[in-house]
């Protein structure tokens, strides 16, 4: 019996036929787009990016956001290989009414009940819904010519909804970093630089806020990792992923599916990682390449305040964590 159906869902015809599907979910800036890139330098696993954004941001002509390969989205020729593959399969150009199943299923947190019940019960647009994103990550599949595609959506309602359509194989990975560097990265206001990979300005944001945006998404994500059951999902942190990659790899191989040996020489080595073709995810995947070096300028940055203010809201979940105060 499949995880899957474990779990009590009705699953599609073609849950099976498609390529495995590799979830990163928690919050922003925890460094999913570094796991994204080591990881996509296996031969075998196609790295994507934040493919929840593809549809809406990069498949519509007059949307200027870029591939990590710097072509605009909707014309690079790699999206749109996928994008042709894509409407044969689902029969016809049905791009707007994806875009209205993903607001229905993937956008607001408050739909965690109706997730719930659509799981026991699903819907015909529930099912259309699954069907729709099963195809685009086959799409994916075919034109790469790799069996594994790695998702850095970070959004845990999206992971449940996919995990719930029983459409396709869905590994889970939450990724968690220190929420006092998740703090620092977005006091940073950053311009607007749509071919630096930052397609509107973005403000500082208050401590507080990136608090409570940290707490909820862990919590959500740490749902979803017990419902792909324990052979299919794991945590894994930012920290003990640049102290020790080989341990971290060696613990991702299992819920992968494939053996990361290779990917552990190239981070020994110092080799660095080739972007390929993402959407969405940190700046860093418009440098072409990238090396795993330790981000921890939060520590001797951040003020002692917004230190406080994070460990007085959120330090319970962060000592969850192993981290201290």
């Amino acid at each position: 019996m499949s995880r899957v159906a474990r779990m009590g869902t009705a699953p599609t015809a073609r849950g099976s036929d498609g390529p495995r599907v590799v979830s990163i979910i928690g919050s922003g800036r925890s460094g999913s787009t570094v796991l994204d890139i080591i990881l996509g330098s296996h031969p075998h696993i196609e790295g994507v990016g934040a493919l929840s954004k593809l549809p809406r941001s990069g498949w519509i002509p007059d949307d200027d956001r870029r591939c990590s390969c710097g072509s605009p989205i909707h014309q690079c020729p790699y999206w749109t290989s996928v994008r042709e593959r894509w409407i044969e399969a689902v029969g016809g150009d049905r791009l707007a009414r994806y875009i209205d199943l993903q607001d229905r299923y993937e956008r607001t947190t408050a739909r965690w009940p109706r997730l719930a019940l659509e799981q026991r019960r699903p819907s015909s647009s529930f099912l259309e819904y699954g069907e729709m994103t099963g195809a685009l990550y086959r799409a994916i599949g075919a034109v790469s010519g790799r069996p594994v595609v790695l998702d850095s959506s970070k959004k845990p309602i999206r992971t449940y909804a996919l995990l719930a359509t029983g459409a396709i194989d869905v590994r889970v990975v939450h990724m968690v970093r220190d929420g006092r560097g998740v703090v620092w990265s977005r006091l940073k206001s950053l311009p607007r630089d749509v071919e630096g990979g930052v397609p509107s300005a973005r403000p500082p944001t208050p401590p507080w806020r990136t608090t409570l945006h940290w707490t909820q998404a862990n919590v959500e994500s740490e749902w979803v990792t017990r419902r792909a059951g324990r052979s299919g999902a794991a945590r894994v942190t930012y920290e003990s992923l640049v102290a020790d990659p080989r341990s971290v790899l060696q613990r991702l191989s299992s819920v992968v599916g494939e053996d990361l040996g290779h990917v552990m020489e190239r981070l020994e080595n110092g080799d660095a990682m080739t972007v390929g073709h993402r959407v969405g995810g940190n700046r860093m995947r418009f440098g072409g390449s990238v090396r795993l070096r330790p981000d921890l300028e939060w520590t001797t940055k951040l003020s002692s305040s917004d230190g406080e203010t994070f460990w007085r809201m959120a330090g319970w979940l962060a000592r969850r964590y192993g981290y201290a105060r």
